[in-house]
């Protein structure tokens, strides 16, 4: 069985992986994603809205329970989603008046040309609501695992079986199951695939394969750019910015010419350049809409201060042995689990044994290993952008404060992976390992540091606190500490083990196991809303909570309610002909209602709400507004008459047509 693994290990002359070590984990993952979809299994939440239009118990849950911080999902993408299945795939979804562009910045289903860069959507031009829902959750995420274990076995093509254990155990990582979003996953498969296309580029010597992973390159740069959130594409295009400083140093160290280097580069320059052409033209032909959304007051064009992070911010980065209290809790240190999730930064907490390679690389006249250095300068970079204030301009010439401290993690997250895994080469190549103290030091500093975390975690919220949210705290980061250990002792077998371990029980529960989508057209009161006004069409207005929104969103009707893009100038001038609210409504926020008198008065309770008052006598009522759907109590109102109630284990959802004013 040895000798067989090792015959199927065998490297290529280049020491480049072969074709079956690098194609077989995608190919198993591959068979994954048949099955998942096939059966419409995703880790979708959408299930949170059950219990608000139907009775009884939820059929599609298979497992675990949906979280409910995770609305911009069951509640905004998908209700949008399967309102843009019911308008036919649109390019403008005519939900609100005035209509909304489908592609910015919800990225919604749609079929227009754009659609070949966005894989997350085909699934809803093939299949049925159910299974597309499952391709959507997939695909990212499983091209992101395929796209990090090819890189590992790149790095380290005779240890497949533990570099599919790696790339399995980084996407259990807290920040991925918490975010778990198109725009995170795409972003880092474009990463790892572009670290591999250069890796390919300078070792390779015979055959076209620069070729193909210069066309996969310039296949995800598209996507990625497509995805235009720059919170979490700035940082890791930085570090693969860094990587190629560092992979280009050695190469000229070790005797390449600058020709030879810019002719084996210039395939993924081009790929580079083509993704980002087709970036650029889909992006003109959106420049109102762009325009439009920039010119929001919130997010607006948002920038961060250098220097502006939190000591509680650091505390949250590094807290990976804490996970388990963004199920059992409220996040962590007073901010909630997406905002605290992090990563298990194993690289970084090797950083001392990075320091002591490239000293003893200097040592023996070896050459430097200089990506190992722009990793580790990346991960200062970030640090000093969050705690060293001062250096706004040249922050600013890095797109750093186009992102936030919480979405810099990302970076911090890849840079310490890729930093495990030139590691672990060194000691592969080099056949040496960290000696005992430095080894037992990096353990040390880690614990360190999650004993302050525990410390902090007390002086927040109390003992009862850190024994209630994260009881076993202490054994995982034990076990995350056994992972560093045996990783600098060249024992890297036994700390992927760990690094798997650590992720899989850390957020292996965090989404559902869920057969579908919550597809609210089979409610009664969708069907309700759907009979009214196919009677008389009409505009709605939905007062109450999130699922008065979401019925009319997913029955295809016109409608005041939603989250809304850059906002409906139409729809808005019709609320609020004066512009007296625009600060108020001019932003990317959800739109609701609340019982009132007079004209509409519109308010943030948060800066991604609008809340709007109603009151049927208005004259905006009267002129603009045909149907009301409430689950508020009875609305006492001499211009809305009762049409219809719908009984809901929460509320009676109550349809009402506004009548004219006495």
């Amino acid at each position: 069985m040895v000798l067989r693994y090792e015959r199927f290990t065998v490297p290529r002359p280049d020491n480049l992986p072969s074709r079956r070590v690098l194609l077989a984990f995608p190919a198993a993952i591959l068979l994954f994603g048949i099955i998942a979809v096939s059966l419409a299994i995703s880790g979708t939440s959408s299930g949170e809205m059950y219990g608000r239009v139907f009775a009884g118990k939820d059929p599609a849950l298979i497992a675990g329970q949906p979280q409910i911080i995770r609305s911009d999902e069951w509640y905004v993408n998908t209700a949008w989603s399967i309102s843009q299945v019911q308008q036919g795939l649109p390019e403008t979804n005519h939900t609100m008046p005035g209509g909304m562009d489908a592609a910015l910045p919800h990225d919604l289903p749609r079929a227009d040309w754009s659609v070949i860069f966005r894989p997350q959507l085909w699934g809803y031009l093939f299949f049925d609501v159910d299974h597309a829902t499952a391709f959507k959750w997939w695909i990212a995420a499983l091209a992101f695992i395929a796209a990090a274990y090819v890189f590992l076995v790149t790095v380290l093509p005779r240890r497949p079986v533990m570099a599919a254990a790696l790339a399995v155990g980084f996407f259990f990582s807290p920040f991925f199951q918490w975010w778990f979003q198109t725009v995170i996953f795409w972003p880092l498969a474009w990463a790892f695939v572009t670290l591999t296309a250069m890796l390919w580029a300078v070792r390779a010597r015979t055959g076209n394969a620069h070729w193909i992973w210069a066309a996969l390159v310039a296949f995800l740069t598209a996507i990625m750019a497509m995805g235009i959130y720059a919170p979490f594409i700035v940082p890791v295009v930085l570090l693969v910015a860094l990587f190629a400083i560092g992979l280009v140093i050695e190469e000229r160290r070790s005797g390449r010419t600058w020709r030879t280097l810019l002719l084996h580069a210039a395939p993924i320059f081009a790929a580079g350049a083509m993704g980002g052409i087709v970036t650029l033209l889909w992006l003109r032909s959106k420049q109102k809409v762009l325009d439009g959304f920039l010119a929001t007051s919130y997010p607006g064009q948002r920038l961060t201060e250098t220097g502006s992070a939190h000591v509680a911010t650091g505390a949250r980065t590094i807290g990976s042995s804490f996970s388990e209290s963004l199920s059992r809790g409220d996040g962590l240190l007073n901010i909630n689990a997406s905002e605290a999730a992090t990563f298990f930064l194993i690289g970084a907490f090797l950083i001392p044994v990075v320091v002591w390679i490239v000293y003893r690389s200097a040592r023996n006249r070896a050459p430097l290993p200089w990506a190992l250095i722009t990793m580790v300068t990346f991960i200062m970079i970030i640090a000093a952008f969050s705690y060293v204030p001062g250096w706004d301009a040249i922050a600013h010439l890095l797109f750093l404060d186009r992102s936030t401290d919480a979405r810099l993690r990302i970076g911090l997250g890849l840079a310490s992976f890729v930093i495990l895994a030139l590691t672990i080469r060194y000691f592969d190549d080099t056949k040496t390992r960290a000696g005992l103290p430095l080894s037992i030091g990096s353990v040390a500093a880690f614990l360190l540091s999650q004993i302050a975390v525990a410390l902090a975690v007390i002086h927040f919220g109390g003992i009862a606190t850190l024994t209630h949210d994260a009881p076993t705290w202490w054994l995982i980061a034990l076990v995350s500490a056994a992972s560093i250990y045996f990783v600098a002792r060249r024992r890297p077998v036994i700390g992927a083990a760990l690094f798997l371990v650590i992720g899989v029980t850390g957020t292996i529960t965090v989404n559902p196991i869920y057969v579908g989508v919550l597809d609210l057209r089979t409610a009664p009161v969708t069907q309700s809303v759907q009979k009214v006004n196919s009677r008389e069409t009409g505009a709605w207005v939905g007062i109450g909570d999130v699922e008065t929104s979401a019925v009319l969103m997913e029955s295809g009707v016109t409608a005041f309610n939603g989250m809304q893009g850059a906002p409906s100038r139409k729809m808005w001038k019709e609320i609020d002909p004066t512009g007296r609210y625009r600060f108020n409504w001019n932003r990317l926020a959800g739109v609701g209602w609340v019982p009132g008198v007079g004209e509409p008065v519109v308010s943030n309770p948060a800066a991604d709400q609008i809340i709007s008052t109603f009151d049927a006598c208005s004259q905006f009522a009267q002129k603009h507004v045909d149907y009301v759907l409430s689950t508020d109590r009875e609305i006492a109102s001499a211009c809305l008459t009762a049409e219809k109630a719908i009984p809901a284990p929460r509320a009676t959802f109550t349809i009402y047509r506004v009548i004219p004013r006495p």
